[in-house]
């Protein structure tokens, strides 16, 4: 997918406007942090945003920016994931409104309250809210050895969980990793497999952060619950194995049996939150 510039020009990496159209331009993350520490420096009021460096999964950085907004747009897979950074939030629902979209769009907002403010910026966007996760913790993993069928996931099984994880995930709202991700988590041991008859049938994806986890994704296509408590357990034992106590994990907070099931096991909703909206490129 690609954008045109047909209806706008750079002057000083900000896009200008014409019969109230806002092009994205094909740029640089250096040049998007420097237009946000701009529009920083500028504010007298404090700014909003949801990007925090976070790792971009594409290769293509589209900026549209007015003097107080930023729009940064990166290719995630079919579409694209949308960052801002704004000192002013009617001028971002009039940047969300005005700008020219490269293809369908997905934006989060990690807050812990809710913004109206964002959220009637959105609307004016022709953004609609697909959905709420929150952030989930635990300082005290559940302590047990893994069983005797522990096995780690290897190279050559990349292109199956791959594809398995989005079979099981949403694509626009679980932030799903990469091949090339997922093979640096396999190499690390970051994935354990449930096999039956030598094919995968369910996997736990995780990262380590010091001495905290994030319990990525973890999914059963079997439909024997058996496997996905057996996987959970082999989290939980591997866990105990490196000397990890602690943990987080984000579920859709629609997903109340999800939500019960973990606080059974100890994990506590801290409050953080993650408001995700999309706008598809053809109503």
């Amino acid at each position: 997918m690609s954008c045109t510039a047909s209806a706008s020009k750079k002057t000083g990496g900000k896009a200008q406007r014409y019969s109230g159209i806002m092009e994205f331009n094909a740029d640089t993350l250096a040049n998007a942090h420097l237009r946000m520490a701009e529009i920083k420096a500028q504010s007298k009021s404090g700014f909003s945003t949801s990007y925090f460096r976070q790792e971009m999964v594409g290769e293509q950085i589209l900026v549209a920016a007015t003097d107080q907004t930023i729009l940064l747009a990166n290719d995630e897979f079919d579409f694209f994931r949308l960052y801002f950074f704004t000192s002013n939030l009617a001028d971002l629902g009039q940047a969300l409104h005005d700008a020219n979209y490269p293809g369908d769009v997905v934006a989060g907002h990690l807050t812990k309250e809710h913004d109206k403010k964002v959220a009637t910026a959105f609307d004016q966007g022709g953004f609609h809210l697909i959905a709420t996760y929150g952030r989930m913790e635990t300082y005290q993993l559940p302590q047990q050895p893994p069983s005797p069928a522990l096995a780690y996931a290897v190279p050559a099984d990349a292109d199956q969980i791959h594809q398995d994880l989005f079979r099981a995930f949403n694509k626009y709202t679980d932030h799903l990793p990469t091949k090339t991700r997922l093979l640096d988590y396999i190499k690390n041991q970051q994935v354990i497999v449930k096999r039956q008859i030598g094919q995968i049938v369910g996997a736990v994806c995780f990262q380590l952060h010091g001495l905290k986890v994030n319990y990525n994704y973890i999914y059963s296509l079997s439909g024997n619950g058996l496997d996905f408590l057996q996987l959970q357990n082999n989290f939980y034992g591997v866990m105990n194995q490196r000397g990890i106590h602690a943990g987080f994990l984000w579920i859709n907070q629609a997903n109340k049996r999800l939500a019960d099931f973990y606080r059974a096991a100890g994990w506590r909703f801290d409050g953080l939150q993650d408001y995700f909206y999309f706008r598809a490129l053809h109503p």
